[in-house]
């Protein structure tokens, strides 16, 4: 993942909206928690409730479907 889209991530879960993504290696997806922008590293919550700590630059932008009421 591009430096601008992990810092877009960060924003997006710092905002409280989902972001999401995954990890190519592992074959693993969750959602964005929280970033530290200083040593490029996400926290992840796995859909099976599991945290992890990724490397920005190992993983990839995760398209996720809206759900919820449509406005």
């Amino acid at each position: 993942m591009k430096k601008n889209r992990f810092e877009h991530h960060c924003l997006e879960a710092e905002a409280g909206r989902d972001a999401f993504v995954a990890h190519p290696f592992s074959r693993e997806e969750g959602m964005v928690i929280s970033c530290s922008l200083t040593s490029g590293h996400m926290l992840i919550k796995t859909p099976d409730n599991n945290k992890r700590c990724w490397d920005y630059r190992e993983c990839e932008d995760l398209n996720h479907p809206k759900s919820g009421p449509m406005v």
